[in-house]
C-alpha cells in the first residue's frame, strides 16, 4: 500500500507531515494543525488565528537518514519537541539559569522567521541577539530535555536582566560543558560533540585563542553540529576546512558555509583576498549558502501571498559559472512585468515574458545606480529589493548586455 500511495501521489515527505501531525493531535495540541504541502510547514490555529509555524524540511531530513528501526522513536522525539511549548520557562531567574545556554544560528534563521510573521500579520518574535560578523548571530535560550526555548524580551524584562548579563550565563554554562576537539594534521581542529551546542562552541573565544593555528583563528559552522577551526596563514588547513565543509553541505539543520575570522576577540565575516590560491573555493560556498538563504526566503513570500490570495513576482537566486574564469556567480531574472521583489543577485537578467529573450543584463551596482528610486531596500536578510517599474527602452540600451546572459 505504501508503495501505490507513493506512485500515486503521496510521498514519502507527505507521509512523514501525516505521522506527525498525527502524533502531534494524539499527544493533546488544542490548536488546529494545518499541513501547508507547497511550503511543508506545519501551521497552527488559534480560534482561527495563525499562531504558529513549524518548518518540516530540516526534520524530514534528519528522519530520512535514520534506519527504519530508528524512524518511531525519532516521531516521538520531534512530537516533543512542539509540545515542549506547553512546558513552562521558570518565573524565577535563579530557577532557569542553569539551563541558560547560548545558540549559533544564521542570520537569515531569525530573520526569515520575522518575515514570516510579519507576512502573516502575527506579533513578531522578539528575541534579543548579538550579531556575529555579517551573516551570523547567537541568542540565550532555555534548555529543555526535548526542545529549546527562546528567550524573548518579556521575559528578560521579568527576570530584570540585559542581554549581556544573560549571554554571559549561557557562555558560563556552555563552558562547563564537557567537550571533545579533534584535529586534523595539526592544522584544523573540529568540535564534533553532537549536542547541539558545537556551533555555539565559536563564542568561547579565550578558548578558540588557544589552538595552535597558523595566524588568526578562522570558524566555519556549517551546522549546528560542526564547528570548523583553522588559521587564516594555513592554506593547507584551510584547504581541509573547504572540505570538511563541503561535506556537510546537505546535512540537515544547517547554518552557513561563510567562514568568519577572530580579530582582537570579535569574529569578522571573512573571505581570503582575491587573488589568494583558495578564494574562489570560499567564495563559492560562501555563494551556495546564501543560495539555500534566498530559496527559504522566496518560499516565505511565495506561501504568504498564496494565503493572502495576492499576486506578485518574487525572483529567484541563481548561481553561474563564468565560461572564462570558471568563476561562480550569482544572478536573477525580471520579466516584464511592473513589480517584481529581487535577491541582491550579481547581474540582473531583464527579460522578455512574451519571447522569453533577455532584453538586458547588467552588473547590480549598475542597474541600481540607473534605477535609483525605483528600487526599494525591503530592510531583509539576504537583502531583497522592491522594484517599481520595469525599465524604458532607453534605460535598457544604457544597461547592455553581459555576454554570459546572451542568446546565441
Amino acid at each position: 500500500m505504501d508503495l501505490l500511495r507513493y506512485i500515486f501521489g503521496t510521498s514519502k515527505r507527505d507521509q512523514f507531515a501525516e505521522q506527525l501531525m498525527q502524533r502531534v493531535k494524539e499527544a493533546g495540541e488544542t490548536r488546529e494543525v494545518r499541513y501547508e504541502k507547497d511550503s511543508y510547514q506545519f501551521c497552527f490555529f488559534d480560534q482561527g488565528e495563525l499562531a504558529g509555524v513549524a518548518n518540516l524540511g530540516n526534520l524530514f531530513a534528519e528522519y530520512d537518514r535514520l534506519d527504519e528501526s530508528d524512524r518511531d522513536a525519532y516521531l516521538g522525539q520531534v512530537t516533543r519537541a512542539i509540545m515542549a511549548r506547553y512546558e513552562a520557562v521558570p518565573e524565577a531567574f535563579e530557577d532557569a539559569e542553569p539551563d541558560i545556554l547560548p545558540i549559533v544560528r544564521s542570520r537569515a534563521y531569525l530573520e526569515i522567521t520575522t518575515l514570516q510573521q510579519r507576512l502573516a500579520g502575527e506579533t513578531m518574535l522578539d528575541a534579543p541577539y548579538v550579531g556575529i560578523g555579517d551573516h551570523l548571530l547567537a541568542l540565550p535560550i532555555y534548555d529543555l530535555p526535548e526542545a529549546m526555548r527562546t528567550i524573548d524580551a518579556q521575559r528578560q524584562q521579568q527576570w530584570n536582566r540585559s542581554l549581556y548579563e544573560l549571554m554571559e550565563v549561557a557562555l558560563e554554562n556552555l563552558g562547563r560543558i564537557d567537550a571533545t576537539v579533534t584535529t586534523l594534521d595539526g592544522r584544523v581542529f573540529l568540535f564534533g560533540n553532537q549536542d547541539h551546542y558545537d556551533a555555539s562552541r565559536m563564542l568561547l573565544t579565550e578558548r578558540i585563542s588557544q589552538l595552535e593555528t597558523q595566524g588568526r583563528p578562522v570558524a566555519m559552522v556549517p551546522t549546528r553540529d560542526c564547528l570548523i577551526v583553522a588559521g587564516d596563514q594555513d592554506e593547507v588547513g584551510l584547504q581541509l576546512m573547504q572540505e570538511l565543509a563541503r561535506q556537510h553541505f546537505n546535512d540537515p539543520r544547517p547554518i552557513s558555509p561563510t567562514p568568519c575570522r577572530l580579530v582582537e576577540g570579535q569574529w569578522e565575516t571573512w573571505l581570503p583576498d582575491e587573488g589568494h590560491p583558495l578564494h574562489d573555493g570560499f567564495l563559492e560556498l560562501h555563494l551556495q549558502g546564501l543560495a539555500s538563504e534566498y530559496r527559504e526566503q522566496h518560499e516565505a513570500i511565495e506561501a504568504a501571498f498564496a494565503r493572502s490570495g495576492r499576486e506578485g513576482f518574487t525572483a529567484n537566486y541563481f548561481l553561474v559559472r563564468d565560461l572564462k574564469s570558471r568563476k561562480m556567480m550569482s544572478y536573477c531574472v525580471w520579466p516584464e512585468c511592473p513589480h517584481a521583489l529581487l535577491p541582491q543577485a550579481d547581474v540582473v537578467v531583464f527579460m522578455d515574458s512574451t519571447h522569453m529573450k533577455p532584453l538586458a543584463s547588467g552588473r547590480w551596482e549598475n542597474v541600481r545606480e540607473m534605477l535609483g528610486s525605483q528600487m526599494e531596500d525591503l530592510g531583509t536578510y539576504p537583502p531583497r529589493f522592491r522594484v517599481l517599474g520595469f525599465p524604458q527602452p532607453d534605460e535598457l540600451r544604457q544597461i547592455g548586455s553581459l555576454p554570459r546572459f546572451r542568446l546565441g
